[in-house]
């Protein structure tokens, strides 16, 4: 059997794909569903009858794990968890690191971090800042194609998307994440101690 990697993203949309032993898709989706635990499953099932494959024929699994919401990172991550248990090989790697693997070196990557606030990342000079920015910092960013985002848009803004890069660089993408079988943990927009602090209005019980 030739080797196949499952490739998972539920970070903003779906994103689902297996590539074969040169990273080439041999199946790529792109769901535009959020409500990505009612389709999930559904989705992978099919493309492994599709390809009349099992879970014991997936070599490793790669998933994008943020950054992102916590609500919508658990769904891959969960998965992965899964299938580490069968001893798939699990390595991930963040959005914002793609533009690095495809050559550039001075960029900035966004992300709606809901609650009115945006996540930044942004690489120049070799050093990199991560940080959470207003709407109004937001607004006073200019556009550009040196500019990221997942998502067809990003606070009612379009800037340069990286859904059609997974589509179409595969092989450059993946052979860097590959290259360096990390397994990171979860990015979430925020620690879960913030994310989920209580409304004052709620009482406490």
């Amino acid at each position: 059997m030739a080797e196949r990697t499952l490739f998972l993203d539920t970070s903003a949309f779906i994103q689902v794909g297996l590539l074969d032993e040169n990273l080439e898709w041999i199946s790529y989706q792109l769901i535009k569903n959020k409500k990505g635990s009612q389709v999930l499953h559904g989705l992978i099932f099919d493309l492994l009858v599709d390809q009349k494959l099992s879970i014991k024929d997936i070599k490793r699994l790669i998933v994008a794990n943020g950054p992102g919401s916590y609500t919508g990172i658990r769904l891959a991550e969960g998965f992965a968890q899964i299938l580490e248990l069968e001893e798939v090989e699990i390595i991930n790697f963040y959005h914002f690191e793609v533009p690095y693997f495809l050559g550039s070196s001075e960029y900035s990557y966004l992300a709606s971090a809901f609650k009115g606030e945006y996540f930044c990342y942004s690489m120049k000079d070799g050093q990199e800042e991560k940080k959470l920015i207003s709407q109004e910092q937001f607004s006073s960013i200019e556009e550009s194609n040196q500019i990221f985002h997942i998502g067809e848009e990003v606070g009612g803004r379009t800037f340069n998307s990286l859904y059609p890069k997974f589509e179409n660089m595969s092989v450059r993408i993946f052979s860097e994440v590959i290259s360096r079988k990390m397994r990171y943990e979860p990015f979430y927009f925020r620690p879960l101690e913030k994310e989920f602090k209580p409304s004052k209005l709620i009482p406490s019980i």
